[in-house]
Order: C-alpha cells, then sequence, then structure tokens
C-alpha cells in the first residue's frame, strides 16, 4: 500500500493549489476527489480577485485578500510557463457604481477606510464614467478599484491540476472520503469505498461538504452550503473592460467581461442544502438587472446557466489550520473568496504541515475558535 506525506480530501482550488505547494517542497501528496477536480465551487465562481469585498473595518480577512492577490499575478505566469494554459489574469480593475446619493453615502465608510489603509481608489463621475465604459447605462457615478482583479477560474482549474499532475501529484477520482483514518497518536490514513490511502498527515478541503467527513473524535465540521446562481452571456464583443458591480432589481449585481464576448453574471444568496439545481427566479432577477446595466446585453446569447455552493462557517471566516486531532489539518470556509484565497490558504497550511507553524498571523482564523476544534 503506497504511503502519503499528506492526502488532501477535496479537488477544488483550495485543495490544487495546496497540493502543488506541498509537492513543490518535495512531499508526497494525494488528492481524493470524489467527481472532477474543480467541479463544484471552483468551477461555479466568476473568478473576481476583489479584496475590497471584505473591506471591512477590523476584519482579519482583509490583509489575507490583499496579501493573496498579490501573489497571483507570478502564480498565473508559473501556470502558464509550466503547463502552456493561460488562466487570462486580468488587471484591468473594477468599477463600483451607485444610482444615488444615498448609495453613493452607503458606500463612503468602507471606501475612506480603504483608502486610510493606503488602497487606490477614485471617484468617477457621470462623465468619466461614459468615457471609460460608454455602453453601461447612466449612473449617477461610481468608484474605480484598481487593484480588485480577475482571473478566469475554470482555465485556472485545468492550469493547477495539469500543473500538480507534473509535480507527481496523485489524483484519487470518483471515490468519497468515509473517514479519516487514527489510531491512539493521530492520523494515519483515510478510508475509502473499498479502498484505504495511509498518510502522516490528512488536510480537509472539501468545502460545503467537509461536514460530511467522518473523523473520529471530531463532531462534523461546522460549514454549511450557500447556493448561488450565474449567469453566462455571450456577445461579438467584448461590452465593457472593467468588472462592474452595482445594486440592481434588488439584487447585489456584478458582470465579469472574458475575452471572446463571454460575460460572467452574478450572484445570489440562498440556504437550500445541497441543491445546486437552477431555478427560473433568482435567474431572471440576474438577467433583468444586467440588461439594466448594460442594455446591449439585451441581444447576447444565454450560453450558461448554473449554480454552486459556497461553503460558509458561522462566523463567515475560513478555518485553516490544525485540530485536536494530531495531524488532521482543515481549510475550510471560503464563502465568497475561495478563488481569491488559494494562494495565501496554500502558504499558510504548507507551514504548518511543514514547519509547525503559519507564516503568517492568523490566529483569528485557526480552527480552534470553535470548541470542536479544540488544539491540544
Amino acid at each position: 500500500m503506497a504511503h502519503f506525506d499528506t492526502v488532501i480530501i477535496g479537488g477544488g482550488i483550495i485543495g490544487c493549489t495546496l497540493a502543488r505547494s506541498l509537492a513543490a517542497e518535495g512531499l508526497k501528496v494525494a488528492v481524493v476527489e470524489r467527481g472532477v477536480p474543480g467541479q463544484e465551487a471552483s468551477s461555479a465562481a466568476a473568478g473576481m480577485l476583489s479584496p475590497s469585498a471584505e473591506a471591512e473595518k477590523g476584519s482579519p480577512l482583509f490583509a489575507l485578500c490583499r496579501a493573496s492577490l498579490q501573489r497571483y499575478c507570478q502564480l498565473a505566469a508559473e501556470l502558464k510557463s509550466e503547463t502552456g494554459i493561460d488562466p487570462h489574469y486580468r488587471t484591468e480593475g473594477t468599477l463600483l457604481l451607485f444610482e444615488n446619493e444615498q448609495e453613493r453615502q452607503a458606500m463612503l465608510p468602507s471606501i475612506e477606510w480603504q483608502q486610510s489603509q493606503g488602497i487606490p481608489i477614485q471617484e468617477l463621475p457621470q462623465q468619466e464614467l461614459r468615457e471609460c465604459e460608454p455602453r453601461l447605462a447612466d449612473p449617477v457615478g461610481g468608484f474605480y478599484l484598481p487593484e480588485d482583479h480577475q482571473i478566469d477560474n475554470r482555465l485556472l482549474m485545468q492550469s493547477l491540476v495539469q500543473s500538480c499532475r507534473q509535480r507527481g501529484v496523485e489524483f484519487v477520482l470518483g471515490k468519497n472520503v468515509q473517514e479519516v483514518e487514527c489510531n491512539g497518536h493521530g492520523v494515519t490514513g483515510v478510508i475509502l469505498e473499498g479502498d484505504r490511502l495511509a498518510a502522516t498527515r490528512v488536510v480537509n478541503t472539501a468545502g460545503a461538504w467537509a461536514g460530511l467527513i467522518r473523523v473520529p473524535g471530531l463532531p462534523p465540521a461546522p460549514i454549511r452550503p450557500v447556493k448561488g446562481h450565474i449567469v453566462a452571456l455571450e456577445s461579438a464583443e467584448e461590452p465593457f473592460q472593467h468588472v462592474i458591480r452595482s445594486h440592481r432589481a434588488a439584487v447585489l449585481t456584478y458582470m465579469v467581461p472574458r475575452r471572446g464576448g463571454r460575460v460572467i453574471v452574478g450572484s445570489t444568496m440562498e440556504e437550500v442544502g445541497f441543491d445546486i439545481t437552477p431555478r427560473a427566479a433568482p435567474l431572471t432577477r440576474l438577467l433583468r438587472a444586467a440588461q439594466e446595466l448594460c442594455p446591449v446585453l439585451e441581444q447576447s446569447k444565454v450560453a450558461e446557466v448554473w449554480a454552486g455552493l459556497r461553503p460558509a462557517a458561522p462566523d463567515g471566516l475560513p478555518l485553516l489550520g490544525p485540530t485536536s486531532v494530531e495531524g488532521y489539518f482543515v481549510a475550510l470556509g471560503h464563502f465568497r473568496d475561495g478563488i481569491l484565497l488559494a494562494p495565501i490558504t496554500a502558504e499558510i497550511l504548507s507551514g504548518w504541515l511543514i514547519r509547525g507553524k503559519s507564516p503568517l498571523p492568523t490566529d483569528a482564523l485557526l480552527p480552534h475558535r470553535f470548541a470542536q476544534f479544540l488544539c491540544g
């Protein structure tokens, strides 16, 4: 039986980025995925890399989001060089639109706090917005966020999986992990359907499904699924260059331009268990909002609709690090920021797995803040 230094449960963006990082350190790594790598939230996302979405004063997540974004340019370049797959990292920035002075005033506290942290944000009046993106409807004004970027998350997943394989990571596909195997001293491996993998360490990166993994001595991980709908539209050419964020049709809307005229429109939030069936009402609201923001999209084709599940923790923050079971680690609860936080999560977990400590100050994200994961 093969013995691995680390078995990672879950082949999404978090698991694959971590696997790639560990393999680069010379570890023997296996990724167990019940389906196809990246088929769930990692493919359902829109690929926005937006630290400003977590720009709340005092939030421990904001600094990590910024740090992770700073690593993306190099990661994208490395993946393209290693695999030949370009994940389309784009840096045009984001336009955050407001429709009236009330909306502007509601945005100002967050904007001013970000500016106090040294983040360059520029307010644009209506005329400058027209010149910047002439195909948008006429908003009253907006803010330009040059440090909010984007990446094609599906191409990113393809390149990550290929890079992992080239680095010797073994993928065990089509298998469910039934239980993390332990003895009196800690982790010894994972039990699959009709199989077993021996390992010194196990990392749960199973996203919304993390709580289904049984671990002797621990209750289920406190992660719940939050459903989100997305629509992909196709036009003859790109209708705009920036990521657009606004609040239309009672939906907090974003539109992400992709090469070739594709536009990703999202998103909704519902707590309906593990149902990922697309529904007409939320999709209709997204389409209405997109057409109000950019009228030329009325003539675009609906290329694809889908729904995915974001993994959410009770306090809205990720769980990163060791648990009370020796050798069992978690990287869970990234909610809306899984794509953005993947590089820094890999760095943090690699630190715990290889050197026994995080390379960054992440005490607020340790699993021990929930009683069932109290560290020894």
